[in-house]
């Protein structure tokens, strides 16, 4: 991707159309199995690979059908934090080089902006320079803490890394355009709408500016 790209980069909100206006035909050239664990591997290289909590766990039966890839590495955990996803994507980049890394991570972080900037620079520091970075952005209950100013950390750091996209998943939320049962974790359709934002990202944002 062209170092000097430095516009803002996101999606979701506003520029999120509907997904059958927005994503292309499913492929299925490589659907990995769906076992319990941690993750999973693949004999070939993969297009994508996904690092997250929950939130990521929720999105494993809908994401695969929507992404123009060859291939999505799965490393997703309930209840991980961003420390830990951080150890969970550098023994996978031992393993693969993908072209984008999709994070869905934060939700169990703490509130404080200036430690969740150093996460995440140490996050995008640890993705190969090649690869796109899709990060969802954070709502969560008042129990698990503010988020607003980490949403913020994510918004200033597409100015310094022009690799990074966000998901507005907190403006899906506040306009009632996904369901939350718990609080936190949406239903089926919620997970098939947070999916279909991030395949948008994925093929969308990650594309190179002409």
């Amino acid at each position: 991707m062209p170092a000097g790209r430095r516009r803002r980069r996101h999606a979701g909100g506003a520029r999120l159309r509907p997904v059958a206006a927005v994503l292309p035909v499913a492929l299925w050239l490589w659907l990995l199995p769906a076992a319990a664990g941690v993750g999973d591997t693949q004999a070939g290289p993969p297009a994508v690979l996904v690092v997250g909590d929950s939130l990521g766990v929720g999105m494993r039966t809908s994401l695969p059908a929507m992404l123009r890839s060859d291939g999505v590495v799965w490393d997703v955990r309930s209840g991980r934090t961003t420390p830990q996803g951080l150890e969970r994507l550098r023994a996978r980049l031992r393993q693969v080089h993908p072209a984008a890394v999709v994070f869905s991570l934060g939700t169990n972080d703490g509130s404080d902006p200036g430690r969740f900037s150093s996460r995440l620079s140490r996050a995008l520091g640890a993705v190969p320079p090649d690869a796109c970075v899709v990060w969802i952005n954070i709502n969560r209950p008042p129990r698990k803490g503010a988020y607003a100013a980490l949403n913020r950390v994510l918004w200033r750091w597409t100015y310094r890394d022009p690799r990074l996209v966000v998901v507005d998943w907190d403006r899906a939320v506040a306009m009632h355009l996904v369901t939350l049962p718990d609080g936190l974790h949406p239903d089926p359709a919620g997970f098939q709408y947070r999916s279909s934002m991030v395949a948008t990202a994925v093929d969308q944002g990650c594309r190179p500016s002409p």
